[in-house]
């Protein structure tokens, strides 16, 4: 004759596993909380960075167009074509950005 109560009490004794502790945790935390997503930039700095890759596509486009100018002797032709090329840059960047 073997008593089973004097093993019920020896197993409610034993630490249960390590998955066990970790659902009932889980279960008192409740449900995670998802993490709020990233608001953006203000309305500001959206213009200032907007203003800025514009600025430099054109910048670029100049300083390119004259050390071509200058390299080529040709006055102001290069100029030109680097202020349509880096205007067209710029309105690129300006649209990547808007995607963003």
């Amino acid at each position: 004759m073997s008593n089973d109560s004097g093993a019920d009490k020896a197993d409610e004794n034993q630490p249960g596993s390590l998955e066990e502790f970790s659902e009932r945790l889980d279960r008192m935390r409740g449900a995670p909380e998802e993490p709020e997503p990233h608001k953006g930039a203000s309305a500001m700095g959206r213009a200032m960075r907007l203003s800025t890759e514009l600025l430099a596509g054109l910048f670029v486009g100049c300083l390119i167009g004259l050390g071509l100018d200058r390299w080529l002797g040709t006055s102001p032709l290069f100029l030109l074509v680097g202020i349509g090329v880096g205007f067209a840059a710029g309105v690129l960047n300006v649209a990547r950005a808007m995607k963003e």
